[in-house]
This record gives C-alpha cells, structure tokens and sequence, in this order.
C-alpha cells in the first residue's frame, strides 16, 4: 500500500514535462485524467478510475491536463519513463492527443492506450468496447481484454486515429465544443441543426491514385473507425486495421436535403444515394481554393494551408479491448 499511496498523489504535468524522475517508479500503469473532458465529468469520475486501474493493475501514476496540448507531451514522458499502458480517462480529443504522444515516444516498443469514456462524442470507446460503461466496469474489461493492433491516418504532421473531416462536420465539431451542454448523438443533431443555417459548400479537388475529382462538396469523410460524431456511420463499412482510409465525399446540399439525409447517415444508408461517392485508398489529396482548409482530427479543430495530403499507417498503434 506504500507505493499506491504516494502515487495517488499524483506529480502536477509540468513536473512530469520537465524530467523522468518526476514520475513515480515502477510505471505499470499511466492514467492520463483530462478534467473539461464531458464538461466536467471527467474530473468527477477521476478517483473512480484511479482506484479501477490500482485494483486491475497495481502501481498507478496519474496526472491531469492542463491546457490543450499538453496531453501528448505527458504520456510521452511517461511512456520513455516505462509506462507498461496508457490510460485516457476523457473523450475523442484526449484520446487523440494521448495516442500523438505515445507515437512519439522513443521506445523499442509502445505500450497499449485505451480510453475510459467520458467525453461528448466517446467515438472511439466504441471500437474498444468502453462506451456506456463505468469507470470500474471499463477497466475491469479492459484488464480482460488483448491487444490490438490499429491503423492510424497522419495529414498536416500530426497523427489521427478515427477520423477527419473537412466541411459540414468540421463546423459541426466546431459548434459541439462551443455550445452544448448535452453529450453523444444528441448533441450532435442540435450542433447539425445550427450549422445548416450558415453553412456554405465550397469547391474541392480529391486526388487517390486514378480517382480524381472536382465537385462543390458538403463534407468529405475520411475514416479509419466507422462512426463519427457521437453515432453517424458516414463511412460504415470502415475498418481500423485494413491499411485503408475509407472516404465518403457528399455533393452540395438544399437545406431541406441535408434534413433529410441525415437520419440516413445515422444508419450508413446514404452511401446509396447518388450525391454520395465512396472509395478506399491508402493515401488522399485535398486540395481547395481561396482561404485554406479546415478540418476535424478526432474531433478536434485544426485549419491550414489550402491542401491536405493524408497518409496511412498501419497497424501503427497498440490499442487495449475488451473482449
């Protein structure tokens, strides 16, 4: 009990940044809290999932951001430091940043990350078989699980493990983070019905090999997982460890047509309609004019020049499942 009782006194992030011996040895387990993750909820369920991850596995270190950004530089000290696994309690964001550190790291072999759901849209809880479940049940299947090993996509130098978007979903990222107070799909459908009043197509060139196209685009998809957005299947048949990016561009829309085919994309049936064009590839270019592009990673907003060339990784990162 002496060595759990100095590690729930976890060292503050910047004592972690600044040199390995900060953090407490042995290193089995690393459980990374983001405190605004769910509004909040994540720093409600924290001491939950602290005393999960010591009952699963012995000896934890914890930490908690502090800012945006800060994620990927803690886990990947904790991972040079010997970290044996990586523990996200927090949402898609969290998890994103997290998984950019672990990759990072420079260690002969990466430990495994998962996620203990407590974030808005909790995408990829889903793939790992986390999403709807206590902090105790979590990790308790978890602890059960294996290994798996997933893709992951990288554009504008930084890594991506569910998804991008450019377009209609970006905004509607954008709207999610800004306005709602409610989590998973739900906020999602307010977010949607927000943006359709200001949102505007615009021109996009999508280069793969021999597809090749320009059309006035609503949204381009470019998935790794199949669900987006707390519950959408806008690439449905995706899948995390095939080496390929499935992408699913939307030709501009009516108001009234995005109404309508939304409930379709909560299904995956609007890859049937003929203003949707599907493909998989290993390697996309996105090309815009005018003002430069900007894009959801995991959720997360970035913007940047007017192109984006997207690669795949294979197998790349070491994710926890249940089983």
């Amino acid at each position: 009990m002496g060595v759990r009782a100095r590690m729930h006194a976890a060292p503050s992030p910047m004592a972690i940044r600044a040199r390995h011996s900060q953090i407490p040895f042995p290193v089995t387990t690393f459980l990374l809290v983001n405190p605004a993750a769910g509004r909040g909820r994540a720093l409600r369920l924290a001491d939950a999932a602290f005393a999960a991850c010591q009952a699963a596995w012995g000896a934890v270190t914890r930490a908690e951001t502090t800012s945006a950004g800060v994620a990927a530089g803690l886990v990947k000290d904790a991972v040079e430091a010997g970290a044996e696994r990586v523990m996200v309690l927090g949402g898609d964001g969290s998890l994103h940043e997290a998984a950019n550190g672990l990759l990072a790291a420079r260690v002969e072999r990466r430990p495994p990350i998962s996620v203990i759901p407590a974030g808005t849209g909790n995408d990829f809880a889903k793939l790992v078989g986390t999403v709807g479940l206590d902090p105790a049940r979590a990790v308790a299947g978890l602890a059960r699980g294996r290994i798996r090993q997933l893709d992951v996509g990288e554009a504008w130098g930084e890594y991506f493990l569910n998804s991008v978007g450019i377009g209609f979903d970006a905004e509607v990222a954008k709207e999610v983070q800004s306005a709602t107070r409610l989590r998973g799909l739900p906020a999602y459908l307010v977010a949607v019905g927000k943006v359709i009043r200001r949102f505007r197509s615009r021109e996009l060139e999508l280069s793969a090999g021999e597809t090749n196209f320009v059309e006035r685009l609503l949204l381009v998809e470019v998935g790794i997982g199949p669900i987006v957005g707390g519950g959408f299947r806008i690439t449905p048949d995706a899948k995390p460890d095939d080496g390929l990016f499935d992408v699913c561009a939307i030709r501009e829309q009516t108001t009234l047509g995005i109404l309508t085919k939304v409930p379709l994309a909560i299904f995956g049936w609007h890859t049937r309609l003929e203003a949707v064009r599907c493909f998989r590839t290993a390697d996309l270019t996105i090309r815009g004019t005018g003002e430069g592009l900007s894009a959801q990673f995991d959720g997360e907003l970035r913007a940047g020049g007017n192109e984006m060339r997207l690669r795949i990784v294979p197998l790349a990162l070491p994710v926890l499942v249940c089983r």
